[in-house]
């Protein structure tokens, strides 16, 4: 597939980020996530009627031919797209000198390989740009419903979150329409809650178990890969709990949408989800919300954290 884009040549991995800059960004990017999308629709419909071959990485995760054409689409882009930004892809992550980068992109180029293996459809494709270790601009691609969620979340000059105009999320449906995506309130005690489809850990029964004597009702709602968000953002979720490791692509665009639109992730004791600052690329556990001021009533107890450790 060709692509087309601007290439942003001054912009450098130093340069400040204006407005324009994130803005002209998040145009370029969600015609990357939706290319990648129709390739990976193409290998998945090929898929529906002869299996694909499946590898195991190092580290026992399963790769296709899928995941590697995706990632070899994004990371050609956004290098013709901003040749001086490194990119840090799920499939590329062997980067000795990336803990020194300020600014990268983030990328997990087929989010949910195992669902699409198995053929459930629930898939994406993850792209986020990293900013002294917050994430300021993120994009999902959900490449079955032909849609991609999008989102700024600019940093000041002494590297906090700022406010409108530079804090903007939206859906783009099939026909290019655009749908801003609102703040979504929690009330009362009822939460539809996330759960994966795969077998979990003892830890996860116990955490329900703590929210229903807290006098929580969960609806539970299972679901895979970063689709979670897209559905929060939707209003469709209001927690995520995640008690066993994801990666750092796993999370960090769903992370820029959360934010702008009043939710968050946090690591069990509360404090908000930073990129590229240890020697490993996994995430700890985490809870996301849909609304933050619910984060001092989600969080696991001792009790909990101790099963985790």
């Amino acid at each position: 597939m060709a692509f087309s884009m601007t290439k942003h040549a001054t912009l450098t991995a130093s340069t400040p980020l204006s407005a324009s800059d994130l803005t002209n960004l998040l145009d370029e990017v969600i015609g990357i996530a939706q290319l990648a999308g129709e390739l990976l629709t193409v290998f998945y419909n090929n898929h529906l009627q002869s299996s694909i071959d499946v590898q195991t990485k190092d580290d026992t995760s399963p790769v296709t031919a899928a995941d590697m054409a995706a990632h070899d689409l994004i990371e050609a882009a956004l290098v013709t797209l901003t040749p001086d930004i490194p990119v840090l892809s799920e499939e590329s992550a062997d980067v000795s000198e990336r803990r020194q980068w300020q600014r990268f992109w983030l990328v997990d180029p087929l989010d949910g390989t195992r669902e699409f293996i198995k053929k459930t459809g629930e898939f994406t494709v993850n792209i986020a740009l990293v900013e002294s270790g917050q994430v300021v601009l993120g994009v999902l691609g959900v490449p079955l419903k032909t849609q991609v969620y999008a989102a700024i979340h600019a940093l000041d000059q002494d590297h906090t979150h700022v406010d409108s105009p530079r804090r903007i999320a939206y859906r783009i449906e099939a026909d290019g329409s655009k749908h801003p995506l609102q703040p979504h309130p929690v009330q009362g005690k009822r939460l539809h809650t996330a759960m994966s489809r795969r077998s979990l850990p003892p830890r996860y029964t116990a955490y329900q178990q703590q929210l229903i004597e807290d006098g929580w009702t969960l609806d539970i709602v299972n679901t895979g890969s970063a689709y979670k968000f897209c559905m929060m953002v939707d209003g469709n979720i209001d927690l995520y709990p995640r008690l066993h490791p994801t990666s750092e692509w796993d999370t960090a665009a769903g992370q820029c949408l959360l934010e702008v639109v009043g939710g968050t992730i946090v690591d069990l004791g509360g404090k908000p989800f930073r990129y590229n600052q240890r020697a490993e690329l996994l995430n700890g556990s985490f809870i996301a919300v849909i609304d933050h001021n619910l984060i001092p009533a989600l969080l696991p107890n001792a009790t909990i954290i101790a099963m985790h450790q």
